[in-house]
């Protein structure tokens, strides 16, 4: 190459040596990087080493090159300025400048290959580390899973197949992991058709049906391999496709609850026994009670007559113990049914009203009814309606300052009418709410609590207005004070004289 313009602009160092290593030619970027002038320009390329580089380049660089005409990449070092020294990769070829034979040597910084290859070096370590760290987590987490005897963890692909079964789910599906791992989901289990229809035909290959990380949570029952069924509980949890290289895309936690069952059921008939074996004669005594209280012919002391009605207040709220519980009882074993008829709204809501008049009557609390612009009718058992007004205005009348007002309203909306019951009590507390309807949960769970009651109540409300097609809630009020809100279904057109579309 006779251009020296174009091995001047070259952004590496080349040198032209002739055969025996004089100089012919240092271009300017091997000029400014060994710190050369003009005026004192090497002649020998030994001149550019230090003594190590020197002797390593008369034994054995240019020895190979007049033997092979060409050296790849050979390590050494280069003198720099103020006695640095500069790691260089070094390239040599035989050739010819103009006319005379020389070798180039064309020499590249060597740092940053180093830092590159201690970088990869690095890397790599920290791979294996990584690698033994995942190994140590899987082992743990294999020893965990299948520690767990009583829970079976499932890993499902995209089609429902069966890819990873621990230990637990072994014993309770009554077979081998071997063998569950060979089937699919849907042969041990009955699953809701849309998970059902999905497992069974995905759009295309390791691509599921399943609406993306949706949480399914429900009951069912198992096959057993020896025909018998039992009832366990499923936890289905999809997967990101990045989160794991393999083809999980689904974790599925199933747990027998059999024997939970069980014992639920004989619970539930046990409350029911019970409370049916307290209500018969608590009903004797409560009408024997009420009866003295209000006979004319006998004559009572002033504390006598006090003495029975505070027994007869206290058997009223055994009695409404009871029917809680028993209400319960029935709610929860799915025994309870509503028989819906079309109802008048605002009889129904001033018979609520009337029935609360003798509740507290010291607190001297009034209820205050929004009639509606006109008498709606409604679709509801007209008993259970009852028994939901009763408890949210107790509830009000109960929690509310003496002399206060509670308000009931109702509106239409979309085919439903919306009744909200509005006190000026404290309210809720903001981290109770979630817990409101609750079984068994009051606000004030102190054993010497000022407020009566079971906590059943608002539970009780809540599974009745859904199984009357409803919905039930609370919201906060910017004035302070509760507002409860349930809502009933309006009765059909031809029967509530209504238009059949409302605002």
């Amino acid at each position: 190459m006779n251009n020296l313009g174009e091995l001047n602009a070259l952004p590496c160092a080349v040198i032209v040596t002739d055969t025996g290593g004089t100089i012919l030619f240092i271009n300017q970027w091997a000029q400014t990087a060994f710190a050369l002038t003009e005026q004192a320009l090497p002649d020998r390329l030994e001149r550019i080493l230090p003594r190590a580089g020197q002797i390593f380049l008369q034994t054995h660089i240019l020895p190979m090159l007049r033997k092979e005409s060409v050296i790849r990449e050979i390590y050494l070092q280069v003198n720099g300025a103020a006695s640095t020294q500069i790691p260089m990769l070094l390239n040599a070829q035989q050739g010819f400048f103009g006319e005379i034979a020389c070798f180039r040597w064309v020499m590249l910084p060597a740092q940053h290959r180093a830092e590159f290859e201690q970088q990869l070096l690095k890397n790599r370590q920290q791979i294996q580390e990584f690698a033994t760290e995942a190994e140590s987590g899987r082992q743990i987490l294999q020893t965990v899973m299948d520690g767990v005897k009583d829970v079976g963890i499932l890993a499902l692909a995209a089609d429902g197949s069966i890819r990873f079964a621990n230990s637990g789910a072994g014993l309770i599906f009554k077979t081998a992991t071997d063998t569950l791992i060979k089937s699919r989901i849907g042969d041990w289990l009955c699953l809701p058709e849309n998970l059902f229809n999905a497992f069974c035909s995905p759009s295309e290959p390791g691509v599921t049906a399943v609406q993306p990380m949706v949480l399914h949570d429900f009951e069912t029952r198992l096959q057993l391999t020896d025909g018998r069924k039992i009832d366990v509980q499923v936890q289905l949890r999809q997967l990101e496709s990045f989160t794991t290289l393999q083809a999980f895309r689904f974790i599925v936690i199933i747990t027998d609850i059999q024997q939970r069952k069980q014992y639920q059921a004989l619970q539930d008939t046990f409350i029911a026994n019970v409370s049916h074996e307290l209500r018969t004669p608590l009903t004797s005594i409560l009408g024997a009670l009420k009866l003295l209280s209000v006979d004319k012919k006998s004559v009572l002391t002033a504390q006598s007559q006090n003495l029975i009605d505070l027994t007869v207040k206290n058997a009223d709220r055994l009695k409404q113990l009871i029917v809680d519980i028993l209400d319960f009882s029935k709610l929860s074993a799915g025994q309870l049914s509503v028989n819906l008829q079309t109802e008048f709204l605002t009889s129904l809501l001033h018979q609520a009203s009337d029935e609360l008049l003798h509740y507290l009557p010291a607190k001297q609390i009034r209820i205050e009814i929004r009639q509606p612009l006109s008498d709606i009718k409604i679709q509801t058992d007209a008993g259970r309606f009852l028994q939901i007004m009763s408890n949210l205005l107790s509830n009000a009348k109960k929690f509310s300052a003496a002399n206060s007002v509670i308000k009931v309203d109702a509106e239409i909306i979309a085919g439903f009418v919306k009744v909200t019951i509005t006190d000026q009590g404290p309210g809720i507390s903001e981290d109770f709410i979630p817990l409101l309807f609750s079984q068994f949960r009051q606000q004030d769970d102190a054993t010497g609590r000022q407020y009566e009651g079971t906590g059943l109540g608002l539970s009780i409300c809540k599974q009745l207005t859904e199984l009357m097609g409803g919905e039930i809630g609370y919201q906060q009020s910017a004035v302070g004070g509760a507002v409860f809100w349930f809502t009933t279904a309006l009765a059909p057109a031809e029967d509530s004289g209504l238009l059949p579309s409302y605002n």
